[in-house]
C-alpha cells in the first residue's frame, strides 16, 4: 500500500497533470462500477413497499404478524415492519394470531402503509362481590346481534381467555349461582368483573322441626318451592328486599334478605274457623264490634269480609283505576284500618272477592260481557244479572288488581268467590267468543287462578278458591270450570260451598240430603280428600249456619254436626256462611 501511493508521476507539470488525469480515470473507472453498484441497491430500496403492522387499539407494533402479496410472504419484525417487493404488491393479506385478518388494497404508486389489527381476544378475571373469591365455571360470552359468537369458561383462579370476538360484540357472565352481567366491550382486551349471587338456598320447616313440603318461597318477581326436605332454591333474588314465605295450614311470614344467601325458616301452624261478615255488616261499628266479640268469646279466630260482592260494587275507596272509572266504588269502610283492628285482636284477615258475576263491570264494559247469541246484546241470568265473560284475560287483570290491593292492605287471605261461569239462564244463548267446552272452561278458570297465585306470590296473602260442595264429586267441571284437580294445583286453599241444602235429593242416598248435615259434610270431605291427597292441607270448607228449602231448620246441633264431620274427616279448618252475618253461638265452644 504504501509502494502504491509513494511512486512518483513524474516532476514535469504537463506530465503530472497528465498522470493526474490517468490516475483519475484509473480511480474513476473502478468508483463508477462500485456507485453503480450502490445506486441499483438504493433502486430496488425504492421499489419495496414498507409495511407497519400495529395493533388498532393501543398503537403498538405488532410482532410475527404475517404479511402476503401474491405469492410473496413476510413476517413484521420488532417494529412491526417488513418489506415486499412492489411489482407483488397490488393488495395485502394481513394476519396475526387473536387478531382480525386484514386485507389492504394499495395504490399504484404507494411506498408504504401501515396496517392497524384489531384485538379479537379478551382476557380477564370473575371475582365474587361479597368475599372477592375467584369464581370457577363462569360462562362468558361473545353475543353480537342477538347471536352468541364465542364463548368459554373461567379457570379454577377465576381466569378466561375468551378468543374469536367480534367487533361491537357484547360480553356476557353468566353463572346459575349470580346475576347475569352484560357488559359493553368497546375496544378492550381486559375485562375484569364482580358478580353478585343472586341464589337464595335454605329450608323450612314446621315448629316440630318437620320439613314444610310445597311451601312457596317469594322475593319480587322470582319465586320457589320447597321439596319433600324442605329445602328450597331461589334463583334470580335482587340485592334486597322482602322474602316472603307461606304455606297452605301455616301462617305466612317475611323477612328481609339475609346477606348471607342462606335462609332457614320455620313455619307457625294454623287452623282457620271463621265466619262470614257482609260489607253491610262492617261499615255498621256496633254491629261489627258484635261479630268480633263472637270470635273472641269461642273457638272462631278469623272472618271473611266482603271488599267486592255480587254486585260488583267494590266497598272501599279503591285505587284500581278501572274500578273507578266503571263506577265500582262504594265506599263504606275502611279496609286497612280493619284489618288493623283484626289484627290486634289476633284475628285472621280474609277478604273476599266475587268475581266473574259483575254487573257493574259487565254493563259499563260491554266487549267483556258474555253475550246473548239471541239478541246480539248483553247475556243475563233468570234474574236479569249480568256476567262477565271468563275467557277476558281484561276480567282477569282487574279482579287480580283488586286482590293485590286488598293485600296491601294486610290482608292474610284474598278468597275468590264466584270463579266459574254462569250456572242459571238461558245458557244454550250464551256466547263467548271463542269455543265453549269443558276443556276451555276448566283451562280459563286455571289459566286465571294461576296467574293470581303467580301476582300474590311476593305478598303476604295466601290465595283462596271458592267451589260449589257438588265438585268434591263431580270429575267434570258441572258445566261452570270448577275441577277439583286443576283449581287444588293452582291455589293455597280450596273451600268448597258443602251446604246440605243445595245437594239434590237422592245425592248420597238420601232423599232430603239437607237432613243429613253430618253425613254430607263428612263423605263429601273424604271423596274431596281421596281425589286430591296430597293437598288435604288446602282443603276447608263452607258450612251452612243458616235454613234453606226442604228438610229441617238448622240450629246449634246441625251447625254443630257439621263441625264435628270436619274433624271426624281429619282437616282442623272451617268456615261458616250467613248471609246475614248472624250465627248460632251456642254451636261454637267457648274461646
Amino acid at each position: 500500500m504504501r509502494r502504491y501511493q509513494s511512486t512518483p508521476f513524474g516532476s514535469h507539470p504537463r506530465r503530472r497533470r497528465l498522470s493526474w488525469k490517468v490516475s483519475l480515470a484509473s480511480v474513476l473507472i473502478p468508483l463508477l462500477g462500485v456507485v453503480g453498484t450502490v445506486g441499483y441497491v438504493h433502486f430496488v430500496r425504492e421499489d419495496r413497499l414498507l409495511v407497519t403492522v400495529v395493533d388498532a387499539y393501543s398503537g403498538r407494533p405488532v410482532v410475527g404478524a404475517q404479511v402476503r402479496a401474491g405469492e410473496v410472504e413476510s413476517w413484521s419484525d420488532e417494529r412491526g415492519e417488513t418489506r415486499i417487493p412492489v411489482d407483488h404488491a397490488s393488495h395485502l393479506e394481513v394476519e396475526q394470531h387473536d387478531y382480525d385478518a386484514v386485507e389492504v388494497v394499495l395504490a399504484p404508486d404507494q411506498r408504504s402503509v401501515t396496517v392497524r389489527l384489531r384485538p379479537n381476544v379478551v382476557r380477564g378475571t370473575v371475582i365474587d362481590r361479597v368475599d372477592e373469591r375467584p369464581l370457577a365455571g363462569v360462562v362468558v360470552k361473545a353475543v353480537q346481534m342477538g347471536r352468541v359468537v364465542t364463548e368459554t369458561r373461567t379457570g379454577p383462579l377465576g381466569q378466561y381467555t375468551l378468543r374469536g370476538v367480534p367487533e361491537g360484540a357484547t360480553l356476557l357472565f353468566e353463572h346459575d349461582d349470580y346475576e347475569e352481567m352484560e357488559v359493553t366491550l368497546e375496544q378492550r382486551t381486559e375485562v375484569s368483573v364482580t358478580l353478585r349471587r343472586d341464589v337464595l338456598t335454605g329450608r323450612i320447616e314446621d315448629t316440630r322441626g318437620m320439613p314444610v313440603v310445597g311451601a312457596t318461597i317469594a322475593i319480587g318477581d322470582v319465586r320457589a318451592t320447597s321439596d319433600a326436605d324442605g329445602a328450597f332454591r331461589l334463583s334470580g333474588v335482587p340485592e334486597q328486599g322482602e322474602v316472603v314465605v307461606k304455606a297452605p295450614g301455616y301462617r305466612a311470614i317475611a323477612v328481609q334478605l339475609p346477606p348471607s344467601s342462606r335462609l332457614n325458616v320455620q313455619l307457625e301452624p294454623i287452623e282457620v274457623r271463621a265466619i262470614y261478615i257482609s260489607a253491610a255488616v262492617a261499615a255498621k261499628p256496633a254491629a261489627l264490634a258484635e261479630r268480633l266479640a263472637l270470635v273472641e268469646r269461642s273457638e272462631l279466630n278469623a272472618v271473611v269480609i266482603d271488599l267486592k260482592d255480587s254486585t260488583g260494587r267494590v266497598f272501599y275507596a279503591s285505587q284500581v283505576p278501572l274500578a273507578r272509572e266503571i263506577g265500582a266504588v262504594y265506599p263504606i269502610f275502611d279496609p286497612e284500618a280493619l284489618v288493623g283492628e283484626l289484627h290486634r285482636r289476633n284475628i285472621y284477615a280474609i277478604a273476599r272477592i266475587v268475581v266473574f258475576e259483575d254487573p257493574v263491570l259487565a254493563e259499563a264494559r260491554p266487549a267483556w260481557a258474555i253475550k246473548d247469541a239471541s239478541t246480539g246484546g248483553i247475556w243475563r241470568t233468570w234474574k236479569g244479572i249480568a256476567w262477565v265473560n271468563a275467557y277476558r284475560s281484561e276480567v282477569w287483570d282487574y279482579n287480580i288488581a283488586l286482590a293485590l290491593e286488598a293485600a296491601s292492605f294486610g290482608f292474610d287471605e284474598i278468597q275468590f268467590d264466584y270463579v266459574r261461569f254462569p250456572s242459571d239462564g238461558p245458557l244454550v244463548h250464551a256466547e263467548y267468543g271463542v269455543e265453549h267446552n269443558r276443556t276451555s272452561r276448566i283451562a280459563a278458570i286455571g289459566e286465571f287462578l294461576a296467574r293470581a297465585h303467580r301476582a300474590l306470590a311476593p305478598t303476604r296473602a295466601y290465595l283462596a278458591a271458592d267451589i260449589f260442595g257438588l265438585q268434591l264429586w263431580e270429575l267434570g267441571d258441572s258445566g261452570i270450570g270448577q275441577n277439583l284437580e286443576v283449581i287444588a294445583e293452582r291455589v293455597d286453599y280450596i273451600c268448597p260451598m258443602v251446604y246440605p241444602s243445595h245437594f239434590y235429593p237422592g245425592s248420597m242416598g238420601f232423599e232430603i240430603p239437607n237432613d243429613h248435615p253430618y253425613e254430607v259434610i263428612l263423605w263429601s270431605l273424604q271423596n274431596g280428600l281421596e281425589r286430591i291427597p296430597e293437598h288435604a292441607r288446602k282443603l276447608r270448607p263452607w258450612l251452612q249456619d243458616f235454613s234453606y228449602g226442604r228438610g229441617i231448620e238448622y240450629g246449634p246441633n246441625e251447625v254443630r254436626a257439621q263441625i264435628r264431620a270436619v274433624a271426624d274427616a281429619g282437616l282442623n279448618s272451617w268456615m261458616l256462611w250467613n248471609a246475614d252475618s248472624v250465627y248460632h253461638e251456642e254451636a261454637l265452644t267457648p274461646s
